[in-house]
């Protein structure tokens, strides 16, 4: 099994049998590996492409362009996206829902921001992106606004806990910097809620040192956090 990053919230995943695509945004060509995406692309093996919500830094429409007749491809696209092209390979989903596509079972849940999260279970490893899930407690919030946050956050984590059944192996999670000390306020708590063994951080800005806070403030706990400081590279 192999695990790249792409950039920002994207990533690219390869197991046995499928190759799964987060939240495509761009490539880019600052501080990056050895990923080359039209390689990843090509192949036998089933693609699907997940994206979890309209906005610019997770849903790229480019990524209908990676449709050829030698490809077996396949989209999972939040509801809220906005595309004229559809097709019986492109699928809709909304959140609290769930879809089978062969042999892969996906379920997605609320977002704190648009669109969905997704749980994937592929090739006997599970998967689960955050989009924008995040405890999204900014700098300037009044006091109205943390405590609809909290509320609204644990929720969802609540509705995770009840609807996954097995342990998350791969936790891809935001952790802005923008968000200052409270950066890290969403993915302790996920994980105090919820069994995760691997967690990959996302969404910091090209901001890498943050892995290494994340690291340290969970020292000492079971779950291990994915350390990488290149953009476009192999992570797992």
């Amino acid at each position: 099994m192999k695990v790249y990053y792409i950039y920002h919230s994207g990533f690219a995943v390869e197991t046995d049998n499928f190759k799964l695509i987060f939240d495509f945004y761009k490539t880019t060509n600052y501080n990056v590996g050895e990923f080359d995406l039209e390689k990843f692309l090509d192949g036998d093996k089933k693609i699907i492409v997940f994206s979890s919500h309209s906005h610019g830094d997770h849903f790229n429409p480019e990524i209908l362009n990676w449709r050829r007749p030698d490809r077996n491809i396949s989209y999972v696209l939040s509801d809220d996206i906005n595309i004229k092209e559809k097709d019986e390979n492109i699928h809709f989903i909304e959140s609290n829902s769930s879809l089978e596509l062969d042999v892969i079972k996906i379920k997605t849940f609320d977002s704190t921001d648009e669109g969905v999260s997704f749980y994937v279970e592929c090739d006997n490893y599970t998967f689960f992106h955050c989009g924008d899930l995040n405890w999204w407690y900014w700098p300037d919030d009044t006091l109205e606004e943390i405590q609809y946050m909290k509320n609204y956050y644990t929720e969802i984590v609540d509705n995770i806990q009840r609807r996954v059944d097995k342990k998350i192996d791969f936790l891809f999670y935001p952790v802005d910097p923008r968000l200052e000390d409270n950066m890290f306020l969403g993915v302790t708590y996920f994980i105090e809620n919820i069994n995760v063994d691997k967690i990959i951080p996302m969404h910091f800005w090209n901001n890498f040192d943050v892995i290494k806070q994340l690291k340290e403030k969970i020292k000492g706990r079971k779950e291990s956090v994915v350390y990488f400081d290149k953009n476009m590279s192999r992570i797992l």
